[in-house]
C-alpha cells in the first residue's frame, strides 16, 4: 500500500511548467507553461495528446469541472477558458485582470477567481443563457486582501483564501436566484511571517484541517474554523508545492532544496524515513510542484529540469519501511499491550520497534548488544568447553552463491574469513515472543537462547504497589474527585502492566545446551494442558531440548534409547540440521524439518522416551526450511529450497496438496483470520489460498531473501525481515466471504 513511480516524461516543453490538473473523465494529466501552452497526457502511458495555445501569458490554474465534464484555465493575460473534450474551447471570458487563483464551491454553484487585492464570485451557467459560463451581471467581490490571492479552496458554503499578505481569511456565501454575498466570518492577519503561496484541505472521517505553506518555510495547520493547531518548521527551504494523497492518507511537501517530504497529518510527524516512495537514492530528484487526483490515485511532479514524474497508488507496495544496519535473521511481535515489534540480525543486534500511537507509519526503536548481555546461564555447563571449541556456524545452502543475493554473498565470505582477520561477532537466528510470560526467546549462532524480559516498572506517580487498600484509595480519590474516583483507581491498578511494556528490556537469562547454531524454536504453552509454559529448541547439532520457561531451566534433552549410550548418534533427533520446528496444541504433537529434506513428528513429552516418533514426512527434494501447523484446517504445512509448498494430512500420512512457487520457500507463517498461507518466496511475499491452491496476493519490494515472516491480526498487516536490512510491513489480504456461504450462514 504506497505510492510508487509509474513514468517519467522528459524535455515537455522549452518553457517552464507553472500548472499542473488531470482531467479525470479522460484519464489525463495537464500542464501548463509560462508561454501559455497547455498540452494534455496520457496518464497511464505517458503520451501526448492533445495541445492547445490560446492563452498569451503564463497558466496559472488547470481545474476540472466533474458535474460537466469541462475543463477551466486561468492565465496571468487575464482570460479564463473553459474546455471540452479533445482540447475544443467552449467559451472565452475576459476577465480583464491577472487570474492568480481560481476554485468551485459546489454547494453553491459559484466560480470563485482570486486577483491581486480581490475575491470575486460568479454564479455558474453551464448552458451558457446568459452568454458565458460564468455569469457576470450577478458577480460580488471582496476586498480583504491586500496583495495577491494565491490559493482558494471551498468547503460547503465557505470559501478560504490565502494570500501574499500573510493573510488567512474564511468568508461565507449567502446564494438565492437574486442574490449573491461574501461575508467574512475569520482574517487571520498574519498567519505566517512571509507571503502564503498553498492552502491544501485535509477531509478524514475523524476531523477537517487545512494546511497552509509560505515563503517563511513553516507549514501551519489549521482548524476548520481557522484556529491554530501546529506550526511544523522543519522545512529547509521554500515551500514550492503540496498535496494530500487520500489513498495512503499523508501529504506531499516539495522544496526548493531536494525531494518531497512525507507528512501525517494525524500525528503531524514527517515520514519520510518511513515510507519507501522516495527511499531510493536514484528516484531522489528534486520536485518543484505537486498535483494529486484523488479519483485516480496519482500524483505528478515536476522537476527543475522540465521534466513530469507520475506516481501510481499500488495496494500491494508496502505501509512501512524499517531500516536496520544489518542483515536480518529473525522476527517476533507482542499485541499484549503496545504493538511491538522484535528483530534480530547476524551481528547480533537486538532491536524492539514500537508502534506510534498517533501514527501508522512511524516507530521508535531502542536497540540492544547480544555483547553486552551479563544474564544468569542456565543448562549444561559441561557443554562449555565443546561450545568454546566450535569454530562456525555450517553454511546453510540458502547462503549459497545459486539462492544467495549479492549482499549476502559477500557478508557469507566475511563471516568464513573473520576467524582469521577479526573477532567472531555472534549474531541472532530465531525468535519467539510468549504472551502468557511476557518473554522474549532469542536464539543465536553459537548455540546459546537468551530470555529476554521487560524491567520492573520505575515510576513515582504510578507506585508499584497502592499506599492504601482498594477501599482506602476510593475512599482518598473520593475526596477530590467524587464519582470519577472509581475509575482513576481502576486506570492505576491496571497501569503498572502497562508501564512494565514502556520500561527497559533486559536478557535475564541465557540457556546453554546446544554445541552449534540453534535454528528452531517452539513454545507449548498452558492451553495443552501443561501447568507450566515449555520451550522447545533444536538446531544445527541436531538435538532437541525441552526448557522450563518459567524457571529457565533444562528439562529433557531428546535421546534414543536404542542407541549405545557413548554413541555420537544417541542424542540426535535426525540425519540432518533441524531448520525450523513447530507444535499442534489439538495433537500435542510437534513437527521439526531437517535438511535432509524430511520432516519428523513426535509426541511431545518432558520425558525423552515418550517423545515416539509419530511419523516422517518424505517429499521435498531439498532443505525444509519452514514447517508450521495450520489451526485452521488442522494439517501440516512445510516449504523448502525445492520450490515447493506442501500441505500434508493432520496425522502426516500423506502429502494432500503441493504449491508450486519456483523459487526458494523461505518462512512460512498461516494467516490467523483468513488461514491464508503467507511464504517468504525468495524476496516476495506470496499469499496462498489453501482451499483453490491459487495465489492471491504478491508483495513486492524486499531485495534479498525474507528470512522471517509474522502476521499480526489486530492490525490485519503482514510484517517481513530481509537479509536487505529492512523490515517491511504490508497490507494482509482481506478474503472476502461468498454468497453462498453467507446465505447458508442465514438460514
Amino acid at each position: 500500500m504506497a505510492m510508487q513511480k509509474h513514468l517519467s516524461i522528459r524535455d515537455c516543453h522549452q518553457r517552464d511548467i507553472t500548472e499542473l490538473g488531470f482531467h479525470t473523465a479522460r484519464r489525463e494529466f495537464l500542464t501548463g507553461y509560462e508561454d501559455g501552452m497547455i498540452k494534455w497526457w496520457d496518464l497511464e502511458s505517458g503520451c501526448l495528446s492533445q495541445t492547445a495555445a490560446e492563452h498569451s501569458g503564463m497558466i496559472t490554474n488547470l481545474m476540472y469541472w466533474p458535474d460537466t465534464k469541462l475543463m477551466f484555465s486561468s492565465s496571468n493575460d487575464g482570460m479564463l477558458i473553459v474546455w471540452t473534450n479533445g482540447a475544443v474551447v467552449y467559451d472565452k471570458i475576459k476577465l480583464g485582470r491577472p487570474i492568480f487563483s481560481i476554485a468551485i464551491n459546489y454547494r453553491r454553484q459559484l466560480l470563485v477567481c482570486g486577483f491581486k487585492k480581490l475575491v470575486s464570485v460568479y454564479p455558474l451557467d453551464e448552458k451558457k443563457t446568459c452568454g458565458h459560463v460564468v455569469n457576470f451581471k450577478r458577480s460580488v467581490s471582496a476586498h480583504r486582501h491586500t496583495d495577491i490571492v494565491s490559493c482558494i479552496v471551498c468547503l460547503d458554503s465557505q470559501i478560504y483564501t490565502v494570500g501574499y499578505d500573510r493573510k488567512f481569511v474564511i468568508f461565507d456565501t449567502y446564494h438565492t436566484p437574486d442574490k449573491t454575498s461574501l461575508i467574512v466570518v475569520h482574517c487571520n492577519s498574519h498567519a505566517h511571517e512571509a507571503a502564503i503561496t498553498h492552502l491544501l484541505l485535509v477531509r478524514e472521517p475523524e476531523s477537517t484541517r487545512f494546511l497552509t505553506g509560505s515563503f517563511d518555510r513553516t507549514i501551519a495547520v489549521w482548524s476548520q474554523d481557522g484556529q491554530l493547531i501546529q506550526r511544523l518548521h522543519q522545512c529547509t527551504g521554500d515551500i514550492t508545492g503540496m498535496c494530500y494523497v487520500a489513498s495512503v492518507k499523508y501529504i506531499w511537501i516539495a522544496s526548493s532544496t531536494g525531494h518531497p517530504v512525507l507528512l501525517d497529518p494525524r500525528s503531524g510527524d514527517f515520514i519520510s524515513d518511513f515510507v519507501e516512495t522516495f527511499q531510493d537514492p536514484d528516484e531522489c530528484q528534486q520536485i518543484q510542484q505537486l498535483a494529486c487526483n484523488p479519483e485516480s490515485t496519482h500524483v505528478i511532479g515536476t522537476s527543475k529540469n522540465n521534466q513530469v514524474a507520475v506516481w501510481k497508488y499500488n495496494k500491494m507496495g508496502c505501509v512501512t519501511v524499517l531500516q536496520s544496519k544489518n542483515p536480518l535473521e529473525c522476527l517476533s511481535y507482542t499485541g499484549k499491550k503496545f504493538f511491538l515489534l522484535f528483530t534480530g540480525d547476524n551481528k547480533g543486534v537486538l532491536t524492539k520497534w514500537k508502534r506510534n500511537d498517533l501514527s501508522t507509519f512511524t516507530y521508535s526503536k531502542e536497540t540492544y548488544n547480544i555483547e553486552d548481555t551479563a544474564a544468569t546461564r542456565k543448562g549444561l555447563q559441561s557443554l562449555q568447553k565443546e561450545k568454546a571449541d566450535q569454530k562456525s556456524r555450517p553454511i546453510s545452502r540458502l547462503q549459497r552463491a545459486r539462492t544467495a543475493g549479492t549482499t549476502r554473498k559477500a557478508l557469507t565470505l566475511n563471516n568464513q574469513m573473520s576467524n582469521y582477520t577479526q573477532k567472531k561477532h555472534y549474531g541472532y537466528t530465531k525468535s519467539l515472543f510468549t504472551d502468557e510470560l511476557d518473554i522474549l526467546v532469542m536464539a543465536t549462532d553459537n548455540g546459546d537462547i537468551q530470555l529476554w524480559e521487560f524491567d520492573d516498572p520505575v515510576t513515582g506517580s504510578i507506585p508499584n504497589e497502592m499506599p492504601f487498600s482498594g477501599e482506602e484509595q476510593l475512599e482518598k480519590y473520593d475526596r477530590f474527585l467524587a464519582q470519577e474516583a472509581e475509575n482513576i483507581y481502576e486506570a492505576n491498578r491496571n497501569s503498572v502492566s502497562v508501564n512494565k511494556f514502556l520500561s527497559g528490556f533486559t536478557c535475564k537469562k541465557v540457556l546453554s545446551a546446544h554445541v552449534k547454531a540453534v535454528s528452531a524454536l517452539a513454545i507449548v504453552g498452558r492451553e495443552s494442558g501443561f501447568n507450566t509454559v515449555y520451550l522447545l529448541s533444536g538446531g544445527w547439532d541436531r538435538r532437541l531440548c525441552v526448557w522450563d520457561l518459567h524457571t529457565g531451566s533444562l528439562i529433557e534433552t531428546f535421546s534414543k534409547p536404542e542407541v549405545d549410550r557413548w554413541s555420537e548418534d544417541r542424542d540426535v533427533a535426525c540425519d540432518g540440521a533441524i531448520m525450523d520446528m513447530c507444535y499442534s496444541p489439538k495433537r500435542k504433537e510437534f513437527a521439526y524439518s531437517s535438511s535432509d529434506g524430511k520432516i519428523y513428528i513426535r509426541s511431545f513429552s518432558t520425558v525423552s522416551s515418550q517423545m515416539t516418533l509419530v511419523n516422517i514426512l518424505i517429499a521435498h527434494e531439498a532443505e525444509v526450511t519452514s514447517v508450521v501447523w495450520h489451526n485452521h484446517i488442522d494439517k501440516w504445512i512445510s516449504g523448502s529450497e525445492d520450490g515447493t509448498i506442501r500441505i500434508w494430512a493432520e496425522d502426516g500420512s500423506q502429502c494432500q496438496s503441493i504449491l508450486v512457487t519456483k523459487e526458494v520457500v523461505t518462512c512460512i507463517c498461516i494467516d490467523q483470520l483468513n488461514g491464508c498461507i503467507v511464504a517468504g518466496v525468495q524476496d516476495t511475499v506470496r499469499v496462498y489460498d489453501p482451499e483453490s491452491l491459487l495465489q492471491v496476493q504478491c508483495n513486492l519490494g524486499h531485495t534479498d531473501l525474507i528470512r522471517s515472516l509474522v502476521h499480526i491480526p489486530e492490525l490485519k498487516q503482514y510484517v517481513s525481515a530481509s537479509w536487505d536490512k529492512t523490515v517491511r510491513i504490508w497490507k494482509a489480504y482481506y478474503k472476502a466471504k461468498n454468497n453462498s456461504s453467507k446465505n447458508q450462514d442465514h438460514k
